[in-house]
């Protein structure tokens, strides 16, 4: 499968990532820019915590600048009660479909 290389949008310069516009250090910059623009995405202490080194988290994609900073375990701690939720509920509609 030859084609094209994948090339940044910006620069021109070939992309580590394919399925990105730009290459790394054009993404970089865009991330900058847009933190500058956009005070809520400024990175705050975790939210349940309190600790510094947090990520962030978007509880809906339909407003991307709304997130939620929680450190690394709190993260993983919502995502697996997520995954635990969803789980139940799939259980809870066989066992109602299978009547």
């Amino acid at each position: 499968m030859g084609g094209r290389k994948p090339t940044c949008c910006r620069c021109g310069k070939l992309k580590e990532r394919i399925r990105r516009a730009y290459c790394r250090a054009c993404e970089n910059l865009y991330q900058r820019q847009l933190r500058k623009r956009h005070p809520l995405l400024r990175q705050r202490p975790c939210r349940h915590r309190g600790e510094s080194r947090t990520e962030r988290h978007h509880p809906d994609y339909a407003r991307p600048l709304y997130v939620i900073w929680l450190c690394r375990p709190c993260h993983l701690k919502l995502h697996a009660n997520k995954r635990r939720r969803a789980r139940h509920h799939v259980k809870q509609a066989r066992k109602g479909g299978r009547r």
